[in-house]
């Protein structure tokens, strides 16, 4: 067996390079796709910081076939209250019950509740629908 010649491998090396390296106008196109993932990125943290209300799901408990209480968590961000639509799912995903609670902002900026849902069946869930701020 005989080995290449020095140039002949350094060619090689250089077509086959796992890495394709880029040229200029790559190296802007990519910078342009990073800075707008980083804007897009920005823009949806400063949109969910500037809510007036937040809230999270805790728990849920079916206390009957006719009743199911749900227990969340919402944050006030403003001095206005806030109203809640709490919702009782069936197992098919069907909503049969569903209750509207208002949230006090004189109670605080952070609450935990338990709301209960009256049902037209046995529900398998309940969770908070959405929170609007009063006003």
């Amino acid at each position: 067996m005989s080995t290449p010649p020095a140039d002949e491998a350094a060619a090689f090396e250089e077509e086959s390079s796992a890495l394709p390296r880029l040229s200029a106008r790559g190296w802007v196109l990519v910078s342009l796709g990073l800075a707008a993932l980083i804007g897009i990125t920005a823009w949806v943290a400063v949109q969910m910081q500037s809510q007036p209300v937040r809230w999270k799901d805790v728990g849920f408990t079916v206390t009957s076939p006719t009743e199911v209480t749900a227990t969340y968590e919402v944050y006030l961000y403003t001095d206005a209250g806030a109203t809640c639509t709490v919702r009782a799912l069936n197992d098919r995903f069907t909503e049969v019950g569903v209750a509207a609670v208002h949230v006090d902002r004189a109670d605080g900026a952070e609450q935990r509740l338990t709301t209960p849902v009256v049902t037209t069946e046995e529900a398998t869930t309940a969770t908070v629908q959405g929170c609007v701020a009063d006003g």
